[in-house]
């Protein structure tokens, strides 16, 4: 407790308190797992053995001739590996040097005294310490230190003295063990210094640390750079080994997967309360998903009837579990097709209770790179998950629900990385690259150096751009580029203020649709979009209209299979074809208007008499609130999606009719080239950049200007450095990306010059090739002088090389 005096062994307790003390530092070794967690563990334990107001631990440098702060309990944690004090210097340094302990009760008045300001330590009296030597080398001294003035007993030195003893093995072995992952010339001066002091470790100073260069790549999930030990977050168990024996009753059986149904339902409710109390409601509500699939009628009766027809719980299941899955993998949209994961998860933890396996108790150091199978919600609520460098995943993609929050927290993160498990080891160094998506294994130090390097300009690029975000996007010859964000969730509206975005460009409501496993009731909707648009005031917020269909199909909303869901019910489709639902959707939307700043956009139109039908329906739900009295903005903007060739063809015809155009470059590239880039077969063919990709946008914008409406990108082509100089060729003005890209866009924008780009845009018209399109892009941002930018000339050359391979 502060302020209370270390205790001394009291006569006749020595032995105990030596066998207890044993049975501790047993304990650190069984739960660390590196050197800082031996070190916090020495500390806590220390601490809360002599009932200390400070404990702190300082461990000689590879040359024993400096001692460094490596770990503290009551000092200023950001003093660790920061506050170093010489052999001799200090009271601590003095202890290192003769190698015997010291006990002040006043420590300021002794000779040797040596403040330490970054440390905090100004509020403490009395000092005691002991040197944890190994035969004839300090490897380290040991510090306890109180608020009030305390007279040490020669018992409490010998009880200081006992801890380093028996705690000085295992700080040298945590040592070691570090080292493997050292440089060599660190390693080859300690292990030389321990040999003059007469410990020499056979075999250790040619063991080099296995320089593997393993190099992994995945799917480029959350941007960053990250550097840092694996820490490797398996499953508890192979849940498809474990045996499990049924009960002979049938009742009996459904009543214990009935039992474990709740028990899951009160664990997500608890993982719910934590999400939301760290990261806000936005986080909560993902884990809605989890417990209304737990709550669903029809989940339920299938896994009861899959009971009564196996007489096996765990069977039953799995059975339901896979039919689930097997509908989300026919999904051709990404970020539907990912839910998927969530039905696994709830699958996973009714397996894990059936079998006996409990939920984990999970703690996770600042600093280290997590390497899991797939990034689930649930591992947001983990201790310190804030705090993780990267996150890294074998499976999933970059719209599943973890790495979106991975995005949020703005945490690097690269998933779908095949192979990664097996290849990985605990305790390696781990480099990760999140705007590549790739991995490195073990580096050696020349890689190391580069990504140490890499990462330093990354952070003062992000720090910088983002301090310079009210600078308009403008080019040297004066036009300006509107650059908005395209959001999902409403965690993500403050990256849109963070990162200096004009407005959302781009709302998707569907993903409301996901969070309720259906489409939420008209108010809850108001509420959701009245928020989103007072979030930007007095900037704009364009608000979709529902993409939902048969490629997006979510259990229980009706969707039948259909055989090419892609070009079958979906989208606008959908929405004429359920009036009611559409019309709600619409009313929520024009009561959200009312402060102004709310464009409606109607996705995936393919013809004109679509858009009058959605026309017609808007035009009577305006008169239907204007009857009521219902405030709403009377000149909404309602816009067109050209994401279908067929729109880009006509597009002229709609530009009379309607008041804006997006151009959904994500699906206008795949219904252009007949690419579905889910498929591994073909992916390699999806590219934006393609020259009939850019006629069609062309076409659109060259239709927009004659009519006079404004056209703007909403698809991931807008964040793509390559494209943007074109996109400025084309005449768009208005680029709506990812908000972490919007930083580097602007000082994209603004370094080029207007009639330069639309010089090079007429050029990729008439390219023949991909390759051409990307050349002639990539010139154009070096003569810019992009590639020697101050703060992203680095950073953005390896983005372009990740955007100019093939695929």
């Amino acid at each position: 407790m502060p302020g209370r005096s270390p205790r001394g062994p009291r006569e006749g307790e020595t032995i105990s308190e030596r066998v207890t003390l044993l049975a501790d530092v047993a304990g650190i070794v069984s739960r660390s797992h590196d050197l800082r967690e031996t070190l916090d563990n020495v500390v806590e334990l220390v601490a809360r053995r002599l009932e200390a107001d400070a404990c702190s631990l300082y461990l000689a440098e590879p040359d024993l001739g400096r001692l460094t702060l490596r770990a503290t309990k009551g000092l200023a944690p950001e003093a660790v590996g920061r506050v170093g004090l010489a052999l001799g210097e200090g009271l601590v340094g003095l202890v290192a040097k003769r190698r015997e302990p010291i006990a002040c009760e006043r420590a300021r008045e002794h000779p040797a005294f040596r403040y330490l300001p970054q440390t905090g330590e100004d509020r403490f009296e009395s000092l005691m310490a002991a040197p944890l030597l190994v035969r004839e080398a300090t490897i380290g001294v040991l510090v306890v230190q109180t608020e009030r003035p305390h007279r040490f007993e020669p018992a409490d030195v010998q009880l200081l003295q006992t801890c380093a003893q028996l705690i000085a093995p295992v700080v040298l072995n945590a040592i070691l063990l570090s080292l493997v992952g050292g440089s060599d010339s660190q390693r080859q001066r300690f292990v030389t210094e321990l040999a003059r002091a007469g410990i020499p470790i056979a075999g250790f100073e040619s063991q080099r640390r296995p320089e593997r260069n393993v190099e992994l790549r995945g799917l480029p999930t959350s941007p960053g750079i990250a550097i840092g030990p694996v820490r490797r977050l398996d499953d508890p168990a192979d849940l498809e080994e474990v045996a499990y024996v049924p009960r002979q009753d049938l009742v009996e059986e459904w009543q214990a997967l009935r039992d474990v149904l709740v028990e899951a339902r009160y664990d997500l409710d608890a993982a719910r309360a934590v999400a939301g109390s760290r990261f806000g409601p936005e986080f909560a509500a993902v884990f809605n998903t989890h417990i209304q699939m737990l709550e669903d009628k029809g989940f339920v009766g299938r896994l009861e009837v899959a009971v009564r027809g196996t007489g096996n719980a765990v069977e039953a299941v799995r059975r339901v579990v896979d039919e689930y899955r097997r509908l989300f993998d026919r999904i051709e949209d990404p970020y539907f097709r990912e839910r998927g994961i969530d039905v696994d998860d709830v699958g996973r933890r009714l397996l894990a209770k059936l079998l006996g396996f409990g939920d984990r108790s999970v703690s996770l150091e600042p600093g280290v790179v997590l390497v899991t199978s797939v990034i689930l919600p649930a591992h947001f609520t983990l201790p310190d998950m804030e705090k993780v460098a990267a996150i890294v995943a074998e499976h999933g993609g970059a719209t599943s629900h973890g790495a979106i929050f991975a995005r949020t927290l703005e945490i690097p993160a690269v998933t779908g990385v095949a192979g990664l498990m097996a290849a990985v080891r605990s305790g390696e160094t781990a480099v990760v690259d999140g705007a590549a998506g790739r991995i490195y294994l073990s580096p050696d130090e020349a890689l190391l150096a580069e990504y140490r390097g890499a990462r330093e300009r990354y952070e003062i690029a992000v720090e910088h751009l983002d301090a310079l975000r009210h600078r308009p996007a403008e080019t040297r010859d004066g036009r300006c580029i509107a650059l908005t964000a395209n959001v999902g969730l409403l965690a993500d509206l403050h990256l849109v203020e963070r990162h200096g975005a004009e407005g959302i460009g781009l709302f998707r409501t569907e993903l409301l649709a996901l969070a309720h496993r259906g489409i939420p009731d008209e108010e809850e909707q108001e509420k959701l979009y009245e928020r989103v648009a007072r979030a930007v005031a007095p900037h704009n917020v364009t608000i979709r209209t529902l993409d939902l269909g048969g490629d997006k199909a979510i259990p229980d909303l009706g969707f039948g299979e259909e055989e090419n869901p892609q070009l079958g019910w979906r989208s606008i489709r959908f929405s004429l074809a359920h009036e009611d639902g559409f019309r709600a959707q619409l009313r929520a939307i024009l009561r959200a208007s009312a402060g102004g700043n709310v464009s409606l956009l109607l996705p995936m139109i393919s013809s004109l008499g679509e858009y009058r039908r959605a026309r017609q329906l808007i035009a009577e739900t305006q008169e239907e609130l204007a009857r009521r009295e219902v405030p709403f903005d009377r000149q909404l903007p309602v816009g067109v999606m050209i994401e279908v060739p067929s729109a880009a063809l006509i597009a002229e015809t709609l530009a009379r009719e309607c008041d804006f155009f997006s151009i959904g470059t994500n699906d206008l590239t795949q219904y252009t080239l007949a690419v579905d880039r889910g498929n591994e077969r073909v992916a390699h063919l999806f590219d934006p950049l393609h020259p009939a990709v850019l006629l069609l946008i062309d076409r659109s914008v060259r239709a927009a200007n004659r009519i006079g409406i404004p056209v703007s990108v909403c698809g991931e082509m807008a964040s793509n450095p390559l494209a943007v100089p074109l996109l400025v060729g084309l005449g768009i003005a208005e680029l709506s990306g990812t908000p972490a890209a919007v930083p580097v866009i602007k000082e994209i924008v603004r370094a080029l010059d207007a009639s330069l780009v639309a010089e090079d845009a007429r050029r990729a018209l008439a390219a023949g090739t991909v390759q051409e399109v990307r050349a002639i892009a990539a010139e154009r941002l070096r003569q810019a002088g992009l590639f020697d930018h101050p703060d992203i000339g680095g950073w953005l050359r390896s983005i372009v090389e990740r955007y100019a391979e093939p695929g």
